[in-house]
């Protein structure tokens, strides 16, 4: 949900030409569209852009993260764009974006360039993320390109491995889709009138589709929750019915039925709330931890 747009913009496109242009009726169905795309090309590089105000909250040590990261964790980013700032403001999370780590399972795949990722990346193609932006649609990139960011790595806890290996690989056959803009709306305006007029959501809203819902446009949280569901890996489910008697705890934690939240409605926050995924603390784990030796700000006890 962050990230680089890297198309260009007619520099003539302007809301006053567009109005002025359908007003007088010139603007044939083709031309219309075209004229539509720009705008909405204009407006997406404006809130892509970088904003200026962003509170580092740890230097990340990428050594450790590489040695610690897995093929299947989740990458959550704080993102620095107004887009990333909207995200986070109706979703009332620091994380705004979320992509998968793939690791090397990509090095001798063609890229949508022709060479490999492997010539694409170098080195770098030993520690990749798949993940999904507006106006770049699905891609891989490296890891290393959260570096500066706030990053959260979370895991998937007790998934069978086959289970991973398709969610991996189905996540990774996206690469190439588009990205779905009109979901994030959605999404915006689901949250906004939930707020406005709060109501005990029924299974029925849980299963609602939001967004263009076809298989060719995903986000990047929508797209990594449709994988694990379709193992049936829950994220956020929705509880189903009462509580369940204690002596069936043992195989269901939820303690009740569970109803399966649609994926375009999951968030990037989704994964850290999600009971089922682990948080890895890769900047302190396996060192020691002198935390009393840390402050600047008070003489040492």
């Amino acid at each position: 949900m962050t990230g680089d747009v890297l198309y260009t913009v007619c520099p003539e496109v302007t809301v006053a030409s567009f109005v002025h242009e359908v007003a007088r009726g010139q603007m044939t169905e083709r031309p219309l569209q075209r004229w539509l795309d720009a705008l909405r090309q204009r407006v997406l590089r404006r809130i892509e852009r970088d904003h200026q105000a962003y509170q580092r909250r740890i230097f990340n040590n990428m050594a450790r993260l590489q040695a610690q990261i897995r093929p299947g964790d989740l990458v959550l980013v704080e993102g620095r764009s107004e887009m990333s700032r909207i995200i986070k403001l109706f979703s009332s999370s620091h994380w705004s974006h979320v992509a998968m780590y793939v690791g090397d399972r990509l090095a001798g795949v063609p890229a949508p360039s022709g060479q490999t990722y492997g010539r694409v990346f170098g080195p770098s193609v030993a520690h990749l993320v798949v993940e999904a932006f507006s106006g770049q649609g699905v891609i891989a990139a490296p890891l290393e390109k959260y570096s500066d960011f706030n990053i959260r790595i979370c895991r998937p806890y007790g998934i069978r491995s086959q289970d991973l290996e398709r969610v991996i690989g189905d996540v990774i056959a996206h690469i190439g889709r588009r990205y779905d803009d009109r979901n994030i709306l959605d999404i915006a305006r689901l949250i906004l009138f939930s707020a406005l007029k709060p109501r005990i959501p029924n299974a029925r809203s849980f299963k609602a589709c939001l967004g263009s819902c076809n298989a060719f446009q995903v986000i990047c949280s929508g797209m990594i929750a449709k994988a694990f569901q379709k193992v049936g890996y829950p994220i956020v489910p929705a509880l189903a019915g009462r509580r369940l008697p204690p002596a069936t705890l043992h195989s269901n934690p939820y303690g009740a039925g569970l109803i399966m939240r649609h994926y375009s409605q999951i968030l990037p926050r989704d994964f850290d709330l999600s009971p089922n995924f682990e948080v890895i603390k890769f900047n302190i784990i396996g060192q020691p931890f002198n935390y009393d030796s840390l402050w600047q700000d008070r003489d040492a006890h």
